[in-house]
């Protein structure tokens, strides 16, 4: 007997040893540590909106009815071999856009690396396969191969786009055979950070159409992007439509963009980047790098024959140098530039002064006394980050008649160019007109615009595919003087006074005139507010007087004119010039001192005479909400952010607490909080705008808790394992007792 005993025992044990085995199994596992596997396109969709780890098992092509992914928080794609086909045959979106707070993470770890992401194509001015808009991108391994932004002269950004604050790491991988006309590959924007440590950008192609500006095929660094190169970096054999070397070329926007060499990941003798600079104001010699002691020829290599990457004994430093007649390296001038032309003429420290205007240096005062220039180009061009002030005396003259691209204007064709801040001041007369290339500017400033004068200022823009007699982006400010700002019809927009900030008016006379735009027309255009002084008169007129904004201090209704309340409310308006309409192709638009195309809305709702475009959503219909995710979804309304004025769910007008709203031209973000609280099924949601409803559907889904995988229990089976123990614990106890009895 005791021997059976033993045997019970023994085989009790081993149940017991099992069990705790099997449980322990069961425990091991977890959700967060899952790799969810997918092999459709709505598969794929569900799995981005939950977050985390997704490998594909297939290749995933996108069908009709089917959108982009849109990335709101930390997710990562292993292509494992496999491709991601947006599959499009016409322009109309990219594959990937990483929000805000998102981030998205793609490697291969298959052993070829083959998966790519293929078949985007932009319907606006955005990347024709991954947009990082406030994200984060990060390549490790994988292709991004054979995408293309859209087709009017905007285009940029075939492979990858860089807004608002983004940032790519790019560690390894390949991007190549993309198309655009700006960084076929990659174009990064202001505030916007590039870090290559590794990986190969190749065989881009900026295709331009009928403009010949391409630059950057294989990365644009624009106006004060943020580029990093270490490592085994290769940006190389890119080219433009002319077949010329186009690989990382840098724009000079504010004088100081240069490369910065990764520290942490010093440079290898296996990268090989070629370098291209936009250079303002003639051929000067510009530092490429802060630091030399990783330079070797292999690494750099110049895309423009007329210069050269040197270094200099005795100084730190990587240049960029134009070639003199025998190859060598130029002998600096003698002379200071100050980034100002005036009349076409380069103003430096031995040329300060010419027929009709003088330079101060010391004060950044231009004084124009009896000026007269009439060129291709701009009158008065500052491109640089630097502020002037323009004293008028006598009579001036100011007209641009060229109907070509500038690329140091933006593409914007104006009489007068600052970058900084324009402050006008003087008795006399300024009469000045814009050209008729792309978008047309009489005076245009990215800064801010202050006048306080005693004599008269016209300015004019032409009939262009955008027009604005006066621009300014931070703000304008007019306290006294005569001032006439008038725009020609337009193809797009006609905008007499336009900017981005506020537009105060405290003293003067001010007429503003805009003819018709077959999108918008307005007298008044600010982003924020308008502001009149009852000491002003002022005059506006469009199709809408004022940006349907009540200006302060204005109590009348807004029509297609207004005259603010002042002791003279019919003022006689200046002579408005007569400009004939000229030939316009696709505008741009100002926004964050970027072009932009015209929407694709455009293009699909008619306007006939002064009638206004719909809008329409651009991006998110279709988009699906789990319920308990946590996620946000997001909409984008083709109108623009200043017309904004509501959100409503199936048509219930929602609370601000429950969405956010921001530029790009309206993106609405629903909020989990909200999303939590809707039943599960379909859902409509209206963007309301000053021209119009732009409506969607979107779905919300239960949760599945069948998901997660892979997976080797579920509750039923854990509660077995448990009933087990505890029946051979309480088997061991009994033959205890029974042995202690006996």
């Amino acid at each position: 007997m005791k021997k059976l005993n033993k045997w019970i025992a023994g085989l009790l044990c081993m149940m017991l040893v099992i069990t705790m085995v099997a449980g322990l199994g069961v425990m091991e596992v977890k959700a967060d540590d899952a790799v969810t596997t997918v092999s459709t396109w709505t598969e794929l969709k569900k799995a981005i909106s939950n977050g985390g780890d997704i490998q594909l098992t297939s290749n995933i092509t996108a069908g009709a009815g089917d959108y982009s992914f849109n990335v709101t928080r930390d997710v990562t794609i292993d292509l494992n071999g496999y491709m991601i086909d947006r599959n499009l045959n016409v322009q109309q979106d990219n594959v990937f856009s990483v929000m805000t707070d998102g981030t998205l993470i793609i490697k291969d770890t298959s052993e070829g690396q083959n998966g790519k992401i293929t078949g985007g194509w932009a319907n606006e001015d955005y990347a024709g396969c991954i947009n990082v808009s406030g994200g984060t991108l990060i390549l490790e391994s994988g292709n991004i191969v054979g995408n293309r932004s859209n087709s009017t002269f905007t285009k940029r950004g075939g492979g990858v786009a860089l807004f608002y604050n983004g940032t790519f790491i790019m560690r390894g991988g390949k991007i190549s055979e993309n198309k655009a006309g700006y960084g076929a590959g990659v174009v990064v924007l202001d505030n916007c950070k590039f870090i290559m440590t590794g990986g190969e950008i190749t065989e881009n192609i900026c295709d331009f159409g009928d403009y010949q500006d391409q630059d950057g095929a294989g990365v644009f660094a624009y106006q004060g992007a943020d580029v990093t190169i270490g490592g085994s970096a290769n940006i190389y054999g890119n080219k433009n439509s002319n077949d010329e070397n186009s690989n990382l070329y840098i724009y000079r926007y504010k004088s100081s963009e240069k490369i910065n060499l990764s520290t942490t990941v010093p440079l290898t003798s296996g990268a090989k980047i070629g370098v291209g600079y936009y250079q303002p104001y003639g051929k000067n010699e510009i530092p490429l790098a802060d630091s030399g002691k990783q330079f070797k020829d292999a690494f750099f290599t110049d895309d423009d024959k007329n210069y050269e990457i040197t270094t200099k004994d005795g100084v730190d430093g990587i240049f960029y140098s134009p070639k003199n007649s025998s190859g060598g390296s130029s002998t600096p001038s003698t002379s200071t530039s100050y980034n100002l032309r005036v009349g076409g003429v380069e103003v430096t420290s031995a040329n300060t002064s010419g027929t009709g205007w003088s330079y101060d240096n010391q004060t950044n005062t231009l004084t124009l006394d009896g000026f007269n220039y009439e060129g291709n180009g701009s009158g008065i061009e500052i491109e640089t980050l630097q502020n002037l002030n323009i004293i008028i005396k006598n009579e001036n003259r100011i007209k641009n008649i060229s109907s070509s691209y500038s690329s140091s204007t933006n593409g914007w064709s104006c009489g007068i160019y600052v970058h900084g801040n324009l402050t006008i001041t003087g008795d006399g007369t300024l009469d000045v007109t814009g050209g008729t290339a792309d978008t047309s500017h009489g005076i245009s400033v990215l800064g801010k615009l202050e006048i306080d004068s005693q004599g008269t200022i016209i300015a004019n823009a032409q009939a262009t595919a955008g027009t604005s007699g006066i621009y300014a982006y931070d703000g304008i400010v007019i306290k006294n003087g005569n001032i006439t700002a008038y725009a020609a019809e337009a193809a797009y927009s006609s905008r007499g006074i336009e900017c981005d900030g506020d537009i105060t008016i405290s003293g003067g006379t001010v007429v503003a005139k805009a003819e018709k735009g077959e999108i918008s027309s307005y007298g008044l255009e600010s982003g924020k507010k308008i502001t009149i002084s009852p000491n002003a008169v002022v005059t506006a007129s469009g199709v809408t007087a004022a940006l349907n904004k009540k200006p302060e201090g204005y109590t009348g209704e807004i029509g297609t004119t207004f005259v603010s309340n002042n002791t003279n409310p019919n003022p006689t308006p200046t002579p408005e010039p007569t400009l004939a309409p000229t030939p316009s192709e696709p505008s741009t638009t100002q926004g964050e001192s970027t072009t932009t195309s015209t929407p694709a809305s455009a293009s699909t709702a008619s306007t006939q005479g002064s009638q206004q475009v719909i809008p329409t959503i651009i991006e998110g219909a279709g988009s699906s909400y789990t319920q308990g995710s946590g996620n946000t979804i997001y909409f984008r309304s083709s109108d623009a952010f200043a017309n904004f004025q509501k959100v409503m769910v199936d048509n219930v007008e929602l609370s601000a607490d429950c969405y956010t709203a921001t530029e790009g031209s309206i993106i609405i973000t629903l909020k989990p909080e909200y999303l939590s609280t809707l039943a599960a099924g379909s859902h409509s949601i209206s963007i309301v705008s000053a021209n119009g409803v732009a409506t969607a559907n979107f779905e919300v889904q239960t949760a599945d808790t069948t998901a997660v995988s892979p997976k080797t229990g579920d509750n039923g089976q854990a509660a077995l394992w448990i009933t087990l123990l505890i029946l051979s614990c309480g088997a061991l106890t009994a033959v205890g007792i029974r042995k202690k009895v006996r």
